[in-house]
């Protein structure tokens, strides 16, 4: 049944699995000012999105490469700017419109840095203060991934080196490297939560999935562990329990919770994936139209969701006195939005840029 799912030409689930990370991500910065614990899940949501674009990308590639014995690394980056670049700089030119016409400073070193995909160095280095761009570090870690790592992995190709093997011992040095600097200067909490080679682990461990799952033997074990509804219970309340009810100690955040949370996500993800191909209830949910377009315009709900978002929940809580009606109201104006911008101008111009070529 995973053989099944996997062979399709859109896998199923990962939709669900981008709408799921979205919603942790908006969930999260609704409700900071209620709960830090919930307010964590906004940072799970993020690490769920580095794991499935680990996962994503390499599979592309590796199948790709299995089939030509080559990768088109012109084609590739084509469409990543082609799916990536137009919404952001949308995003942008919207946000700094906003802010200078209620004559408000506009932040010009996050904005460059975040223009150039390095916003989340200069945030590590200077300081997180919060601006319009801020959220905008995830995007720059993911960028510098799609730029590095098509390379690094065709060398390892070409090498004959195990790529399987390879992943484990980058997942093994972010480890080592997180904690040698987590316990040599506590104050570098915004360095070890937003540089790349300190959250790379998320995303191989995304990749190793993928690497993975071109095995047969191990293809028929993840399918027999993702058969196990206990194994899934467990790992879904321990991954909310370390991300909800962790230490507030620097050690333990970026040295165990950072760690456990991809290893998590990745069984997680396979489950979601084969119960997609399934019949059932799970299937339903999961395959589930509106589910499925959330999934499809996370992207630039992520981007809005503070632009639309905070002002839409603030006006309506403030007129209904319910936080509830408020996030409801903010996540549905955020999800018309992004939908119209996905209908109106994001599949055009991914259509002008790259025609029909996946994305």
């Amino acid at each position: 049944m995973l053989a099944t799912a996997l062979s399709a030409a859109h896998i199923g689930g990962l939709d669900f699995i981008r709408a799921l990370a979205v919603s942790l991500v908006i969930w999260g910065h609704a409700s900071e000012n209620r709960s830090t614990s919930t307010s964590a899940l906004a940072g799970l949501g993020v690490t769920i999105f580095f794991v499935l674009s680990g996962f994503l990308i390499t599979r592309l590639l590796l199948s790709e490469y299995a089939v030509k014995g080559r990768i088109d690394l012109l084609k590739f980056y084509r469409r990543r700017v082609a799916r990536l670049l137009p919404v952001f700089y949308l995003f942008l030119g919207i946000s700094l419109s906003i802010l200078w016409l209620h004559s408000k400073p506009i932040p010009w070193g996050p904005v460059i840095a975040s223009m150039l995909y390095v916003v989340n160095y200069y945030q590590a280095f200077t300081g997180a203060q919060t601006n319009a761009v801020s959220h905008c570090w995830s995007l720059a870690v993911e960028e510098q991934f799609y730029l590095l790592w098509p390379a690094l992995m065709l060398f390892t190709l070409h090498r004959r080196w195990n790529l399987a093997k390879v992943l484990v011992a980058i997942v093994l040095a972010v480890w080592c490297w997180r904690w040698f600097v987590a316990h040599s200067d506590p104050e570098s909490a915004d360095y070890l939560y937003r540089a790349l080679e300190t959250r790379a682990d998320e995303l191989a461990v995304g990749c190793l999935l993928a690497a993975l799952m071109r095995r047969t033997a191990w293809r028929r074990r993840l399918a027999n562990w993702s058969n196990a509804p206990v194994l899934a219970c467990f790992l879904a309340a321990g991954l909310y329990g370390i991300t909800t009810y962790g230490s507030p100690s620097i050690t333990f955040k970026y040295g165990w919770e950072f760690a456990v949370q991809p290893l998590m996500i990745a069984p997680l993800m396979v489950m979601i994936i084969m119960r997609s191909a399934q019949l059932g209830r799970a299937a339903a949910m999961i395959n589930n139209p509106l589910i499925v377009h959330v999934g499809q315009i996370s992207y630039c709900m992520y981007l809005f969701h503070g632009l639309i978002g905070f002002t839409v929940q603030r006006i309506v809580e403030a007129h209904t006195n319910s936080f509830w009606i408020g996030f409801l109201a903010e996540y549905a104006a955020i999800a018309a939005f992004a939908s119209a911008s996905f209908r109106w101008f994001e599949q055009p111009v991914r259509r002008w840029l790259v025609g029909k070529e996946s994305s």
